[in-house]
């Protein structure tokens, strides 16, 4: 009796454990784990039915507040990309009207206000990257001379020398994030030129597997103890705290170096230089990050 009695709560036992490795091995296989109330096995027991009941009402109540968080979301990203497009076209106007006059301090303050703003369509854009790019191939030579075209007056002003050379690679990205990546590390380097003679350098190196685009000033530098934050949302660092410095565009950079497959590194030493490299994959296939 006591065997019987024995391997009979050794069965249930075993049956119990079973379901239990069920259910957990059913919660690691799902992404989305609040829709685990949908796939679970239907109770047969009273009191697993009240637990289940309970978990479908939390799972439902959970979804709903996340259906509304991503259409708020949206809502909200829709509104400032309206905005954005919206207000570039005065700011445009002024900044042209100011070029025609030779008034290139207000041009320059209104170029400030261009790029702040294209700033904040950037990152509107940044979480869905996938739904704006465009990859296709581009000569490098004229992205970057876009780009220093953009800035000339900025440059002129710190009486910048610029020395560019062997960047007549083809690359396959996208050519306005490419674009924008390109003109946030320019607008830093700017920013933080320090001594009479400020240089800016650009060049391309082929490695066989990469293109790798080098962008090197020789400002006021990043402290070592600072260099591993650099890529982080607002961080501006302890000698470079300008009151215009928001510390958005490396950090945008990078997310959306990451986005396109590319590869942003940085290297710097305090009061030396500080240099950027970009590594675009030989070809036409990228991995875009999701």
């Amino acid at each position: 009796f006591i065997s019987i009695q024995g391997l009979f709560q050794w069965c249930l036992y075993r049956k119990k454990r079973n379901a239990s490795q069920h259910i957990i091995d059913l919660v690691d296989g799902l992404e989305e784990t609040y829709y685990i109330a949908d796939v679970l096995p239907k109770p047969k027991e009273f009191q697993n039915k009240a637990y289940c009941y309970a978990l479908k009402k939390a799972c439902k109540s959970m979804n709903d507040e996340i259906g509304k968080i991503t259409e708020e979301k949206q809502d909200y990203q829709e509104y400032v990309e309206s905005f954005v497009h919206e207000i570039k076209i005065p700011i445009g106007a002024l900044s042209l009207t100011f070029d025609n006059t030779k008034n290139y301090t207000l041009k320059k303050e209104t170029d400030k206000i261009f790029q702040l703003v294209e700033q904040m369509l950037y990152y509107a854009r940044s979480e869905n990257t996938e739904k704006d790019y465009f990859v296709k191939q581009l000569q490098l030579d004229e992205v970057i001379h876009n780009v220093i075209l953009k800035f000339r007056h900025s440059l002129m002003e710190r009486k910048a020398i610029i020395n560019i050379h062997d960047i007549e690679n083809v690359i396959y990205t996208d050519e306005k994030w490419l674009t924008f990546i390109l003109s946030q590390i320019v607008q830093n380097a700017i920013k933080y030129f320090d001594k009479q003679e400020n240089k800016l350098t650009i060049y391309s190196q082929d490695n066989g597997t990469n293109i790798l685009l080098v962008v090197e000033d020789n400002g006021c530098g990043i402290k070592a103890s600072d260099l591993s934050r650099v890529f982080e949302k607002g961080f501006t660092g302890s000698n470079r705290n300008k009151a215009n410095a928001t510390g958005m565009g490396l950090y945008l950079s990078k997310k959306l170096c990451d986005r396109l497959g590319l590869k942003l590194d940085i290297a710097s030493t305090e009061k030396e230089y500080t240099r950027l490299t970009i590594t675009f994959p030989k070809g036409t296939v990228h991995n875009f990050s999701e």
